[in-house]
């Protein structure tokens, strides 16, 4: 099957194709909609774990530097 019948077929049915190497799956073929329908809900939930809502330190953490000799441990 040459790129052209699988991009048809894609094209035609909506499907994917997934190519197994070692008997793992190693690559998926897919159009690029539906790339993009999976990408970008991907990317927000990871920015907004990355970008935690910041919140203002208390007076007298903000005050402080914290020293190594401050941890419990």
């Amino acid at each position: 099957m040459d790129f052209e019948e699988i991009k048809k077929l894609i094209e035609e049915d909506g499907g994917k194709f997934i190519i197994v190497e070692n008997d793992k799956p190693s690559i998926v073929i897919t159009s690029f909609e539906d790339y993009k329908k999976n990408l970008v809900p991907k990317k927000r939930m990871i920015q907004e774990t990355i970008q935690p809502e910041k919140k203002p330190l208390p007076k007298e953490l903000a005050q402080d530097e914290l020293k190594i000799e401050d941890l419990p441990f």
